[in-house]
């Protein structure tokens, strides 16, 4: 096209290049190979306090404190090699006020074949301040957090970990720089490992909660692999349109082994009592019987009065003799020891009928071995206090016990039809000492506990654990 023509050609000849470069709001500039400020827009005035005409023909550095003319000298060779210079300097003002510029330097070689230097820059200085501000903040927020007791730790909406406190390092044995930016779910064993992207999708997706805003016991995982108990509560809040997850960990390792070593004791108390009710008040409760059964009979024999009141006594000291035994079963469950956990709560199932007069089932989908005797007696203690509710409290008639094993976890629910969670008066009742010993077995297995009432309003009480919290699993 002939450039007489041409429309660009015609309106780059009316323009005032010199007239737009002084609109900028940016400072630009042009310096001589030998430092010399050649051009300096009207923006200079404003950033640096020099009009055009003072500043033409001025050495560059004379406006950069922390510049001289042998570091010129050095970005001079540098741009040469086709390099572009972008930093952030100190300025000096023309009243002598040190201010902070964001600079950006490069090379241009002009049609005649002179290279010049190109330079921009702008007042950063409230920037910087806020910024410094900001940082200031930050550390002071850091130095309160660090004197936590508790561990404390920030994620984003990724799980990425944003902040972890001095107390979180002691916790989890990491430093904060090891953790920062990596997905939390380092911290968690597994399965919680594996469950964690997938519980934090659905949660930004449906709003559906599990520990958020509610706190739970859950398991941690330390740097050098050991697993331990930990209380976890998370808050969420909105910071500048994004969403922030702060986490607040307290170990409870130490709490856990004193508490387990009082149930031990207990356990063993309750052993005690079991023993004694077999072989001690069992014994004599047989013997007793045995005599006033002989006594029942010689009077029939002989055709005295009394034989056929003294067999009733004879009936009932029975009765009491089975009720002693049975109760000892139940306090040193034998079967456990011996046989099992599927045994033992085949056992436990058929003294709910004989002694509650219930029908009580089981149903195991999985046949499996647990060599791990602290565990297995948590679930069997579960089983009998549920049982126990469902029937005190609950007045079932009918329960079913139900063992599985799915998605890495063993699901133990015990499900009755009794009034559940139709009274609160009895829901308080099923929450009280009864439900928190049997949380407190669940959670030192390292799993959790969880009631509620399906849709044809029985009541549901269902346990998960992790199969890896047991010694030895395994499968027949």
């Amino acid at each position: 096209m002939d450039k007489k023509n041409d429309p660009l050609q015609s309106i780059l000849e009316e323009i005032d290049f010199r007239r737009i470069l002084d609109s900028v709001p940016r400072l630009i500039k042009l310096i001589d190979l030998e430092g010399n400020i050649i051009f300096w827009n009207d923006a200079g005035e404003r950033i640096f306090g020099y009009v055009p005409e003072e500043i033409r023909g001025q050495k560059v550095w004379s406006i950069y404190p922390d510049q001289s003319e042998e570091k010129f000298r050095r970005e001079l060779q540098f741009l040469k090699e086709g390099k572009q210079i972008d930093g952030t300097f100190q300025g000096k003002r023309k009243d002598g006020k040190v201010i902070w510029v964001d600079v950006k330097r490069r090379m241009l070689t002009l049609d005649s074949g002179r290279e010049i230097i190109l330079g921009t820059a702008n007042d950063i200085t409230d920037a910087i301040k806020v910024k410094k501000e900001l940082l200031h903040q930050e550390r002071r927020m850091q130095a309160i957090l660090d004197t936590a007791v508790e561990g404390i730790i920030t994620i984003n909406k990724k799980a990425k970990i944003k902040g972890f406190n001095k107390a979180a390092e002691e916790i989890f044995g990491y430093s904060s720089e090891e953790v920062v930016d990596k997905n939390v779910k380092m911290l968690m064993p597994s399965p919680y490992f594996e469950e964690h992207d997938q519980y934090m999708k659905n949660y930004l997706e449906t709003g559906e909660r599990k520990i958020i805003g509610i706190g739970r016991e859950v398991r941690g995982k330390r740097k050098n692999g050991d697993v331990f108990p930990m209380e976890l509560s998370v808050s969420e809040v909105d910071v500048n349109g994004e969403k922030v997850f702060t986490g607040i960990v307290r170990d409870i390792s130490e709490r856990r082994r004193l508490e387990n070593e009082i149930l031990q004791i207990s356990e063993e108390e309750r052993r005690k009592i079991g023993r004694e009710l077999h072989d001690g008040l069992g014994q004599m409760l047989t013997g007793i019987g045995l005599i006033t059964q002989n006594l029942a009979n010689k009077l029939k024999s002989n055709e005295l009065p009394g034989g056929d009141e003294v067999q009733e006594i004879a009936e009932m000291i029975h009765e009491a003799d089975e009720q002693a035994r049975s109760l000892s079963h139940g306090l040193v469950h034998m079967e456990l020891e011996e046989e099992g956990l599927q045994v033992a709560l085949e056992q436990l199932c058929r003294r709910a009928k004989r002694l509650f007069n219930i029908n009580c089932s089981r149903e195991f989908e999985t046949d499996f071995e647990i060599d791990d005797k602290v565990a297995t007696l948590h679930l069997y203690r579960i089983v009998q206090e549920a049982i126990s509710n469902a029937v005190k409290h609950g007045k079932a008639s009918e329960v079913t016990v139900k063992m599985s094993v799915s998605g890495g976890y063993l699901e133990l629910s015990v499900i009755d039809d009794g009034v559940g969670f139709s009274n609160p008066e009895n829901m308080n009742k099923l929450k009280g000492i009864g439900v928190n010993t049997m949380n407190y077995r669940a959670h030192m297995l390292g799993g959790y506990l969880d009631m509620k009432e399906s849709s044809d309003g029985l009541t549901m009480l269902n346990c998960k654990i992790p199969l890896q919290e047991f010694e030895h699993f395994k499968i027949k």
